[in-house]
């Protein structure tokens, strides 16, 4: 598992990279070579010997797998499906080379047990021509394990999205440094697994879009040198939300927050949910969210809100008796959910650097009046443009979340999983926030987000869908090992 910040760029950085690289001296074909070895290297260590089909095409990326095809005939049988004719010098260069090997070069692909896509890589930002759709179709529809240099044909270098199309890997070799389109968009349901081959050393003008980090939080240990001490000095959490109709995700929002390690939490809430707190879990306390107006948000160490609040005008009135209650507050607040619903409904509004908003994509439309689709289609822009209308600090769900801090920083969680993808698992999210928030003030929040997403990971092996009722468990046992 990833756990440190690792660099993440666009296209036109890498490009832009590259060609200092030749400024400086060193050869284009030279760098080629390595990238083809430092490949070849990499899947002689995973490949049995076995029969392998190299798709080309006419470019650079084309260039990169008639090399492979070289170094892997030494192990394997290859065989060169050339879709199009070289077209630069160094793939012609590279042509040459496999032909000298003796490599068969065909006209169609041949049945392999293994197709490696080295059709397009890092440039390609149009939409794919019919004749090239089809040949994606074809590609996806061989059996056999497949793998993609650079990344796979069809997928925008700097979006993660299909051009209309794109050929699904089992496995990534990304060249050079990792590309936003690896991370983002609908990355996760092509790339396979991902691994990157760097090739030359970052220089100073190199630019850095993002970073993937998931780094897990630590928290202060609860061991005998800290025995002195009481509930309050670990937090006291807040969880505003729960329509008349709806209390079940306040109650989960804050049984994760006093799972992992929160000293008090108090759900203000219709009073109609009161019993089934009690009930469920009485070391939680209640508060009638209908007496906003007495509520005393000021001793909290942490607040979210939103969950299960409903989006009507009684869910609007709460909300604003909140906005001006907690805009006088330095402590952490967690927007979610329908309180998100009511913030589009605000004009002018600026969020506070303490302020974290937690919007899936739909959300995010709504607050950016655009689609769900807009937002999808370039995450990285979606995230940037919240900070900049809103302020605050932003967690943009959804496959490998993304997250802003108050300095516009942009982390990229890529632990998670499609089990996730189940009702009330935001609702643990923002619990998780606010408990771990109100003990460690200071805790970055793409920690938290990376804690929420391994506890899916691991939570993931018992079943379909991962149960929400238990991510609060697992955090506090990973929190604790942590520690350890």
């Amino acid at each position: 598992m990833m756990s440190y910040p690792i660099p993440v760029y666009t296209a036109q950085a890498v490009k832009d990279w590259e060609s200092r690289w030749f400024v400086a001296g060193n050869s284009s074909y030279g760098l080629m070579q390595q990238a083809a070895l430092m490949m070849a290297n990499h899947l002689l260590g995973q490949l049995a010997p076995s029969r392998v089909c190299i798709w080309c095409g006419s470019g650079n990326n084309g260039g990169d797998g008639y090399l492979l095809a070289v170094y892997l005939s030494r192990h394997h049988t290859v065989h060169i499906y050339q879709i199009a004719p070289p077209a630069s010098a160094d793939a012609l260069r590279a042509c040459q080379a496999a032909i000298d090997a003796g490599i068969s070069i065909t006209n169609a692909p041949v049945v392999a047990d293994v197709h490696i896509d080295a059709v397009f890589g890092n440039g390609l930002d149009r939409p794919l021509t019919d004749e090239m759709l089809v040949i994606v179709d074809d590609y996806n529809t061989h059996t056999g394990y497949k793998i993609a240099i650079d990344i796979p044909t069809g997928l925008h270098p700097d979006t993660g999205m299909p051009l209309p199309a794109s050929m699904r890997a089992d496995m990534t070799l990304c060249l050079m440094g990792y590309k936003v389109g690896l991370l983002t968009g609908c990355a996760k349901s092509h790339v396979g697994k991902l691994i990157c081959l760097p090739l030359i050393p970052a220089d100073d003008a190199l630019i850095t879009t993002a970073h993937i980090d998931n780094t897990l939080p630590t928290l202060p240990t609860r061991d005998g040198s800290r025995s002195h001490q009481h509930k309050g000095d670990y937090g006291s959490v807040m969880v505003i939300g729960g329509h008349p109709t709806m209390g079940g995700a306040v109650i989960m929002s804050a049984e994760t927050a006093i799972s992992v390690g929160a000293g008090r939490v108090t759900i203000s809430t219709h009073p109609n949910h009161h019993p089934a707190i009690i009930a469920r879990k009485p070391n939680l306390m209640v508060h009638d969210i209908d007496q906003m107006y007495e509520a005393r948000p000021e001793h909290m160490t942490a607040i979210c809100i939103g969950m299960g609040l409903g989006r009507d005008k009684w869910s609007l009135v709460v909300c604003d008796v909140y906005r001006q209650k907690l805009a006088q507050l330095t402590i952490p607040i967690i927007i979610d959910a329908d309180a998100l619903w009511c913030l589009a409904y605000c004009s002018n509004i600026r969020l506070p650097a303490n302020a974290i908003a937690t919007p899936h994509h739909a959300e995010a439309a709504r607050l950016l009046g655009i689609s769900a689709d807009a937002v999808e289609a370039d995450r990285i822009h979606a995230i940037r443009s919240l900070q900049s209308r809103y302020g605050g600090q932003w967690v943009l769900k959804g496959a490998n979340t993304l997250t802003i801090n108050m300095h516009g920083k942009i982390r990229i969680c890529t632990l998670g999983n499609a089990a996730m993808a189940t009702a009330g698992m935001g609702d643990v999210l923002s619990g998780m926030m606010a408990g771990i928030l109100a003990q460690a003030p200071t805790t970055p929040i793409h920690q938290i987000v990376a804690l929420h997403a391994y506890c899916g990971d691991v939570l993931s092996a018992d079943g379909i869908v991962v149960d929400v009722n238990q991510m609060g468990r697992m955090a506090s046992q990973t929190l604790k090992a942590i520690a350890k």
